[in-house]
């Protein structure tokens, strides 16, 4: 039976939670994010099955603390739904004006003769 501290390659801590279908990139995420202690011996790194249970532990938790989040309305009293509307209005905009062709800045080409006047 593995202990709690042994150390474990990530790729054998991928496999203590065969449905998550973790990977080692998935590791390596986790532990740029800070959720995941990681440490090298040699070339390979390791963690422990403490770690990978604090892991799920930490997921958990930010997951449920993302459900809601609440903004305080600004001094000004403009919202941020009404500055995301605004935004994406300025933006529909500007993909119709885009759609429909920029207006023409130079006269209608001539046909060309090899530069040469006739």
């Amino acid at each position: 039976m593995m202990r709690d501290d042994e150390p474990i390659p990530l790729v054998e801590a991928c496999k203590l939670f065969p449905r998550a279908k973790l990977t080692v990139s998935t590791l390596r995420a986790e532990r740029d994010r800070g959720r995941l202690t990681t440490f090298k011996m040699g070339r390979r790194e390791y963690t422990t099955k403490r770690d990978m249970e604090e892991l799920v532990r930490r997921c958990r938790e930010e997951g449920y603390r993302r459900d809601c989040i609440l903004m305080a309305p600004e001094a000004s009293g403009s919202s941020e739904m009404e500055r995301v509307s605004s935004a994406q209005a300025a933006l529909s905009k500007t993909v119709t004006a885009l759609k429909h062709g920029l207006p023409r800045i130079s006269a209608k080409s001539t046909p060309h003769n090899g530069g040469h006047r006739l």
